[in-house]
């Protein structure tokens, strides 16, 4: 009699975990890329398709001017730098949110690449397909079925708050990043081929972040607390958690260096945390995109923390929970003895879940803690510890981690089903889910699959006379609520950058203001004066802001704008 003797699996380097994990990523990216062309069809990601952008003016237009900028500069080091959006100097293409990361790769092709491009659109499907991919791939570890993590992976790349970010905050669809983090808690115990791979998936984990989303480091370091929590007390290895962790925060601090992030003069922190935080109710708010769930109340400013998780999810959690009490109540002896008895089994797992869950909710919800319209409580801060958290002014943002465990957890119980109703499950809630949003998909679809047509502004034929042998444009006198005349610094950041002009001030996420204002208030006095420059064409943010008509110095009306020359 022979005995059958297996075969040891074979160790690899990479992410996946055998041919069915790959299999499980490739079917949830084509879906994934699928969701996004159903949702905003398929001319948004043609390349030179700029329709889109400046017919809807918001931040996809900043993003995408930060890039035609940062195109136009010549290469330096730090490798990121933009030159031409500020007085102060050249500044990192991340202040513009540009996505560094396909801004340095298309900056490299540029020679090849039309005058009219752009690539947020083709940003757009990307992110679709690898929240969809390793959405599939993470639910592979949780349950081996392709069809299964096939019909679940759908909920990644549906996923409400990436659907409702992907077209003007286009780098903070990419919730993939953090989900690849997840991925790399489940395989802690893994065995690679060599005992560094783990420091590399983690770091290479932290540069994408940094050189998509500053927002996504903290996220994928949020989850690496749970990797280094399972690692040092479930598998009893203390210095392969402080490798991996001294690691990434090299790899972040040395990426962030490369692309210019420490560069110039402008400030880390910003003013607002807290107010820009997110709601209790968060999970349930759907802000008016939901067909059947009304919305509910909030704060202004807490659409950061926009958590929806959408009415098929809220169904497949209920689904969860029931699943979960049978499964205590199946154990032997009461229901707390059971309970208490699984969570001594897995109590590792359970703070380390714990302990992602609620620091990253804790964060989204900040010191302002508020449930609909009522503020339950407000806890002060230290100036330090505000100074510190406000680098990350937006914490709502952080909201999304929870978000994708609440998913996740719910979806892994449901997989203890039958296979056939565990199938059956997902697949009605996400059903479900569809059809919660299908208004606003329809809404979306409308918008940017046949944008209205864009004309640009500036179409007088004086531009030319008055742009001849100009080298900047200075906005004047600057404002401390700057960020309301985007629409103005559109039009002109357009002008300046197809004549290669600098600009005095740009809409970007870091700037030193005070430096800009003293700048413009100095050549306003020396425009004032009559000691103008000739070689600069002065932009007024109000009419009432002009300065008056001289022998020497031009006022003109043009196209709504009021500006001035210097004979």
């Amino acid at each position: 009699m022979k005995m059958a003797i297996s075969k040891p699996t074979a160790k690899k380097n990479n992410i996946f975990k055998d041919h069915g994990d790959r299999t499980a990523f490739l079917i949830g990216a084509i879906l994934g890329a699928v969701t996004f062309i159903v949702i905003f069809g398929a001319s948004m990601i043609s390349p030179s398709n700029t329709n889109w952008i400046f017919a809807y003016t918001g931040d996809a237009t900043q993003h995408h001017l930060g890039w035609v900028f940062f195109r136009n500069t010549p290469w330096t080091f730090p490798i990121g730098l933009t030159d031409g959006l500020c007085c102060d100097g050249k500044v990192s293409c991340m202040y513009s949110d540009s996505i560094p990361l396909f801004g340095l790769i298309f900056k490299i092709l540029s020679p090849l690449l039309p005058e009219n491009f752009q690539f947020l659109g083709l940003w757009g499907v990307i992110c679709f397909a690898l929240n969809g991919g390793f959405g599939a791939s993470l639910l592979y570890r949780i349950k081996p079925d392709i069809i299964f993590t096939s019909v679940g992976s759908l909920f990644y790349s549906a996923f409400p708050p990436s659907i409702n970010r992907i077209t003007h905050h286009n780098s903070l669809g990419a919730i993939w990043l953090f989900i690849i983090a997840m991925i790399l808690c489940l395989d802690h115990k893994k065995e690679y081929k060599h005992k560094f791979t783990p420091m590399i998936l983690w770091a290479v984990n932290c540069m994408l972040a940094v050189l998509i989303h500053t927002y996504f480091v903290p996220m994928v370091f949020m989850v690496m607390m749970g990797y280094v929590i399972l690692v040092t007390f479930r598998d009893k290895k203390f210095i392969k958690a402080v490798a991996v962790f001294g690691t990434s925060v090299a790899a972040t601090l040395l990426t962030l260096f490369i692309i210019g992030a420490f560069y110039g003069n402008g400030g880390y922190i910003d003013g607002g945390f807290g107010g820009y935080s997110s709601n209790l109710n968060t999970f349930f708010d759907s802000r008016g995109l939901s067909k059947f769930l009304r919305p509910l109340n909030s704060f202004d400013g807490q659409g950061e923390g926009f958590g929806y998780l959408g009415l098929g999810m809220i169904v497949c959690v209920i689904i969860a929970v029931i699943i979960l009490f049978s499964l205590i109540e199946k154990k032997e002896g009461s229901f707390f003895k059971a309970a208490g008895g699984l969570f001594k089994k897995y109590k590792v797992e359970f703070w380390a879940f714990a302990a992602v869950f609620m620091v990253s909710f804790c964060w989204a919800v900040s010191n302002r803690i508020t449930l609909n319209g009522r503020l339950l409580l407000e806890i002060p801060l230290p100036r330090l510890v505000r100074g510190c958290l406000s680098v990350f002014r937006c914490s709502g943002r952080f909201i999304w981690v929870p978000g994708v465990l609440i998913m996740t957890s719910a979806m892994a119980l449901v997989s203890k089903l039958t296979r056939k109703t565990a199938i059956a499950a997902v697949g009605l809630c996400f059903l479900i889910q569809g059809m919660d949003i299908r208004d606003w998909c329809r809404i979306l679809h409308s918008q940017y699959a046949q944008p209205p047509a864009y004309e640009y502004a500036l179409k007088d034929e004086k531009w030319e006379e008055l742009t001849k042998d100009t080298k900047e444009i200075i906005f004047l006198p600057m404002k401390d609520a700057y960020g309301l005349y985007m629409q103005m610094y559109f039009d002109f950041s357009q002008m300046a950058a197809k004549k290669h002009m600098s600009l005095s001030s740009f809409y970007l996420a870091r700037m030193e203001l005070k430096s800009v204002q003293k700048y413009a208030q100095e050549q306003y006095d020396q425009l004032k004066a009559g000691n103008g420059r000739k070689d600069v064409l002065y932009v007024f943010f109000d009419k009432e802001d002009a300065v008056e008509e001289t022998d020497n110095t031009k006022v003109y009306e043009i196209d709504g704008y009021t500006v001035a020359k210097v004979k």
